[in-house]
């Protein structure tokens, strides 16, 4: 059977597991409202979930953004892991994958101070 990505109108399999939620909320640059972010965000979207998809196979299933007060945002991935410790491991990829593509599209974050919370959903 060919594998997915060989024919470019067939979608990726459904992923499978338990799910998790993997929160990163991330602050703005000085003087950057979250709005323009998320716009950012919107941008990279097929991006973002095209690399969530190649870095972590069948466990990434989609993402979402949303403002979270005047100056931070947050990203919600939802994993499939078969146990806490790999959703964890899933979720710190996921955080670095997505910290590399805000960086490399020189979207307004300031990766200094970042939250990560991963629950079983």
């Amino acid at each position: 059977m060919p594998a997915w990505n060989e024919h470019p109108n067939t979608s990726p399999p459904e992923p499978t597991g338990p799910r998790y939620s993997a929160r990163l909320a991330l602050s703005c640059k000085r003087g950057h409202a979250p709005g323009q972010v998320l716009q950012a965000l919107q941008e990279l979207r097929s991006v973002i979930d095209d690399r969530l998809r190649v870095d972590l196979g069948g466990r990434y299933d989609r993402h979402s953004a949303q403002s979270a007060g005047t100056d931070k945002l947050v990203v919600t991935c939802v994993l499939r892991a078969a146990t806490p410790a790999d959703a964890i491991r899933s979720a710190g990829m996921a955080a670095g994958t997505l910290a590399e593509l805000l960086t490399d599209s020189a979207a307004a974050v300031d990766l200094s101070g970042v939250a990560l919370i991963i629950r079983a959903q």
